[in-house]
């Protein structure tokens, strides 16, 4: 367990820097941007300015960048969203000497509003965060922590600590759930930060901006859905919270799933949320 957890440390906290590049048949124009993180860092981006003055906050998945998030940035500018994707600290161009599993990427989130509040074209009162895997974590914890995010959409939301996992319905399981309780120690001691607190105990902050929890129903080796896992988190965020299981889904896949029905329950939520049906 212990030589796991170690191997797992070293991949995870080791930077994940890649080159990104303006596709040639992206379907909406970009502007290329950095901004500070709020303890300084320098995160790099795309900004598209809305038609409609809202936008949404696009966070990739793990060792990932912006660009995993291009499906959804098509999906939100064609309904007249803007949209900020960046690529999370130490992850594609972003700077940051290690990764931390979203323990300290909320900072980056702040800085985000920090540079939506210079842009005239966006309402301050229709910003929206939406997020993949770490990114849905992270969506989450920057909404928990800044309520001028008025909506998030968190699909396959990672926990942020041990807590956060479902209670365990085999030996098997039990034993990772241990195994995650020492991870979660040996990160503190690696990055050498505060832990956070776990996502049950800041997810009802978010209240009462709504929240739609997204997962896949195709069931894991010994551990069941993601689904099953979200429903942690919904029982913990209170009425605000909905939680949607595709049930041909695996993990994120929910837009090769159902592309249709996924897009336009994503711009259908943003839309209620910030009173643009």
């Amino acid at each position: 367990m212990f030589y796991r957890n170690w191997v797992s440390l070293q991949m995870e906290t080791a930077p994940a820097p890649s080159q990104v590049e303006i596709p040639g048949d992206l379907p909406f124009d970009v502007e290329e941007v950095t901004f500070l993180s709020e303890d300084g860092l320098k995160i790099a981006g795309w900004y598209v300015p809305p038609e409609n003055g809202a936008l949404v906050i696009l966070l990739h998945g793990y060792g990932g960048n912006r660009t995993a998030m291009i499906w959804h940035a098509e999906k939100l500018t064609e309904a007249g969203y803007g949209a900020l994707m960046y690529d999370e600290r130490a992850s594609g161009e972003s700077e940051g000497e290690y990764r931390s599993y979203g323990w300290e990427d909320p900072r980056d989130v702040g800085g985000a509003l920090s540079f939506l509040s210079g842009k005239d074209e966006v309402d301050a009162n229709k910003i929206g965060i939406a997020g993949c895997s770490i990114g849905g974590q992270i969506a989450l914890q920057g909404a928990a922590y800044y309520p001028q995010i008025g909506a998030v959409w968190a699909d396959g939301a990672s926990a942020i600590r041990a807590q956060d996992i479902s209670k365990p319905t085999n030996p098997i399981f039990a034993l990772l759930v241990v195994a995650n309780y020492m991870l979660d120690w040996m990160y503190e001691i690696k990055v050498d930060v505060e832990p956070p607190p776990p996502m049950i105990e800041i997810i009802d902050d978010i209240s009462p901006n709504p929240i739609m929890l997204v997962g896949g129903g195709v069931p894991k080796p010994f551990v069941g859905s993601e689904g099953d896992h979200l429903q942690k988190y919904l029982n913990y965020a209170g009425e605000n919270t909905e939680l949607w299981v595709i049930p041909e889904a695996y993990h994120c896949d929910g837009p090769l799933r159902r592309p249709d029905e996924y897009a336009s329950r994503m711009v259908e939520f943003f839309d209620e949320a910030f009173g643009l049906r």
